[in-house]
């Protein structure tokens, strides 16, 4: 049966490494009933410009022999229909990154001709089990018109974003099958997805085994036997700073040292994440060491939220992400001094 399925989620959240498993499964099957299925994934961000070259490809991918030069997109479409339909062979067409190719090309026309490929020659059989749309959200239902989407629909399978148990389950599998026993830790497991799962990061498992890598490297050039929370929070605040030295010196005095409150907790806890009642009590004790009169604690955090400086998950789970503690201590100081 014909199916056009959407599968909808954020970069790196595993869906196009799903579809590519499914379709190896279901080739599998295939061969088991003596049936041939070829699978013809196509990256539209990367391969596909416009109709014509959609087309093209998916003919050469699927049926090399057949030439495609002097014909319109739409003839090889069909060329491609009766190919398969005459040799007996069956084709699962996977079209990821649909968004990218709707924002270079505002001709839509291509989603209603993949929907309706069991409808170009009534005839025969068609022989495309399916084509799958893959995208990031469903922003681009807005840039086809109701015809086109009618026939895709409007119900697509979401995938939703890892959880941090989920992610850590990733990561041991995944460092279990590319690091030495004990270079990465459970504490480095932990600290990895919680950084994963923040809305800065937004469940990028990509971004999770980049900063497992990179800190790999610099903890190798270290000359380190296992990779450090210092290491890890070095590479994340070099990929995706939540503060500079421009932001240190714009602060008032009282944000520095609700600042310099947090970085005290995260060092000794050794956690990226740590509890509000802790921060509160290291702030209010440096601002009695600094000799600050008026200090709106609340104030102050609801502030450095607002500007994306710090992050809160739950009263629980507050963070900052940074290039390095050892780093920005020395900086802090010297910004207080000054106010």
């Amino acid at each position: 049966m014909f199916s056009t399925p959407q599968i909808i989620g954020r970069s790196g959240i595993g869906k196009t490494s799903t579809i590519i498993k499914f379709s190896n499964i279901l080739e599998s099957e295939f061969t088991k009933a003596g049936l041939t299925l070829k699978v013809a994934y196509i990256n539209l961000k990367l391969q596909g410009g416009n109709k014509y070259a959609v087309y093209r490809f998916l003919l050469e991918k699927i049926a090399p022999e057949l030439p495609s030069q002097g014909l319109s997109a739409e003839e090889m479409l069909r060329y491609l229909l009766s190919y398969l339909y005459e040799n007996k062979l069956y084709t699962l067409i996977i079209l990821d990154e649909i968004e990218f190719l709707l924002r270079s090309n505002k001709d839509s026309g291509i989603i209603y001709d993949f929907t309706r490929l069991n409808e170009f020659d009534l005839s025969k059989h068609c022989n495309v089990i399916g084509v799958i749309f893959i995208a990031r959200s469903t922003d681009f239902h807005d840039k086809i018109d109701s015809s086109e989407l009618s026939t895709l629909g409007r119900i697509p399978i979401e995938f939703l974003p890892y959880s941090v148990e989920q992610i850590s389950d990733i990561l041991v599998t995944r460092t279990s099958e590319s690091f030495n026993t004990k270079v990465v830790g459970t504490d480095i497991i932990d600290e990895v997805s919680l950084i994963t799962t923040s809305s800065q990061v937004g469940g990028d498992v990509r971004y999770a085994l980049d900063l497992l890598l990179y800190a790999g490297n610099l903890a190798e050039t270290n000359g380190s036997d296992r990779i450090t929370l210092e290491q890890i929070r070095k590479v994340h605040g070099y990929n995706r700073p939540s503060i500079t030295i421009e932001d240190l010196k714009e602060l008032p005095k009282s944000y520095l040292l609700t600042l310099m409150a947090i970085l005290k907790v995260q060092s000794k806890r050794k956690k990226q994440y740590i509890e509000l009642k802790e921060i509160r009590t290291f702030a209010l004790e440096l601002a009695e060491e600094y000799k600050v009169k008026k200090f709106e604690f609340e104030d102050c955090m609801n502030d450095l939220l607002d500007r994306k400086i710090i992050e809160m998950k739950s009263l629980k789970e507050i963070g900052m992400n940074i290039t390095s503690l050892v780093e920005l201590e020395p900086l802090l100081e010297q910004q207080i001094n000054k106010k």
